[in-house]
């Protein structure tokens, strides 16, 4: 999976940062759950490593 990070932007309400490794649980729980990755281009992840490597961590 290529690492898709987010470029840091800013708004009054939203601020959308680059994942760090303290995200490596949410992003994992997230990109783990078979329902949510029914319509994304890859499998759903098996570890917590393999959000690591997804993340570049």
């Amino acid at each position: 999976m290529k690492n898709y990070n987010t470029p840091l932007l800013e708004t009054e309400r939203l601020i959308l940062r680059k994942f760090t490794e303290n995200d490596i649980e949410a992003l994992f729980t997230i990109y783990g759950d078979k329902d949510v990755n029914t319509f994304l281009p890859w499998f759903p992840l098996k570890s917590l490593e393999e959000a690591g490597v997804c993340l570049g961590i």
